[in-house]
């Protein structure tokens, strides 16, 4: 038996061939992805540019309202509006203001809604309730 004749099935170039394939397709997906990363690493980067940005803006308000804080206008404004505190010699008036509910309307006379009877006796009702209220309040 002669060996001469042994042929391989593949030829080296197709060996070849598959291995250079196969490393520009490693090398083209390794490139794809660290370029998603460098694009996720810039767009973060962007996120934490503009957080510091509002950060700073916040750290210049807070700065502000700390000068503002530690001013005798400051101090004097917080005396006289939560303390109700005055100074020597000024009189402090306290301003009394009763919220009230607000009313129901009243209906248009000659336009009918319903019930007469009804409607009627609910107002009647509520004018003299609002009379005693009134009068009650005079004598306490």
């Amino acid at each position: 038996m002669k060996r001469d004749n042994l042929h391989l099935p593949f030829l080296s170039t197709d060996v070849l061939t598959v291995l250079v394939s196969t490393a520009a397709v490693f090398f083209v997906l390794a490139f794809g992805g660290k370029a998603l990363e460098a694009y996720r690493l810039q767009r973060h980067n962007a996120t934490l540019r503009s957080e510091v940005g509002n950060l700073e803006k916040r750290n210049a308000e807070l700065t502000a309202r700390r000068d503002f804080v530690q001013t005798p206008a400051y101090v004097e404004k917080v005396a006289r509006e939560q303390f109700k505190w005055a100074k020597a010699g000024e009189k402090f008036v306290v301003t009394i203001f009763h919220v009230r509910p607000a009313a129901a309307p009243n209906p248009t006379p000659g336009v009918q809604t319903g019930d007469d009877s009804s409607t009627i006796g609910a107002a009647a009702t509520s004018h003299w309730s609002e009379w005693w209220r009134l009068l009650a309040r005079a004598f306490d």
